[in-house]
């Protein structure tokens, strides 16, 4: 991940966030706060604010990559708990697929760069 010179991180890019909260999500269908521990416990340098993980949330709804239900738990708050769509499956699979390719790209650059480079 990118560090501007204040020390501070770069957002990961727009589809690469929603990649990973379609995977997080289709292993297990969670809650915002839920997504937001796991995107935590996954990346050493990203952690959406609590706002901005329920607003991208919600615009994956909208996109209908994601549909929810409220889970009404009985002397707590209930929470809105978040499921992957067939459309989000959908594109989970051609993302995931576009990142395999890079990642034989990426290891093609590495090898050369070890053989010839270094």
């Amino acid at each position: 991940m990118m560090m501007c010179r204040r020390g501070h991180h770069h957002y990961p890019g727009h589809a690469f966030i929603e990649t990973l909260i379609l995977w997080i999500i289709h292993k297990r269908p969670l809650h915002g706060y839920g997504v937001r521990k796991k995107i935590e416990e996954m990346t050493s340098h990203y952690t959406p604010k609590p706002g901005a993980i329920y607003t991208i949330l919600r615009r994956m709804e909208k996109k209908g990559l994601l549909t929810s239900q409220w889970n009404e738990r009985t002397g707590k708050k209930d929470k809105r708990v978040y499921y992957v769509t067939e459309k989000g499956e959908r594109l989970l699979k051609t993302r995931l697929k576009i990142m395999k390719e890079r990642i034989r790209l990426l290891e093609q650059m590495v090898s050369h760069y070890d053989s010839n480079l270094e």
